[in-house]
């Protein structure tokens, strides 16, 4: 499954989200990073998972969690997502 995980950091821990960043991201079995963005507006940063289930990737979440907030939203490709609604929609 896909799930997009949105983490938000107050301004004074910026550093320590770089410097931990910049340390690397620990390999998660279950999980695999597919992609990773930095909102240049503000302290968030949106990284999208492919995990096996959603206990897989909240273990490879929670070791960020001392520095702010992860919003976890599980995600489909727009293609996908659409065949499966126009497929429930004619029931």
């Amino acid at each position: 499954m896909l799930f997009m995980a949105i983490f938000s950091y107050a301004p004074e821990d910026r550093d320590e989200v770089i410097d931990r960043r910049l340390g690397g991201l620990e390999k998660d079995v279950g999980v695999e990073m597919q992609g990773e963005w930095f909102d240049v507006t503000g302290h968030r940063v949106f990284r999208l998972f492919e995990a096996d289930d959603e206990a897989h990737l909240a273990a490879s979440v929670f070791q960020w969690t001392d520095l702010g907030v992860a919003e976890i939203v599980p995600v489909m490709e727009t293609g996908k997502a659409i065949k499966l609604l126009k497929r429930t929609s004619k029931k």
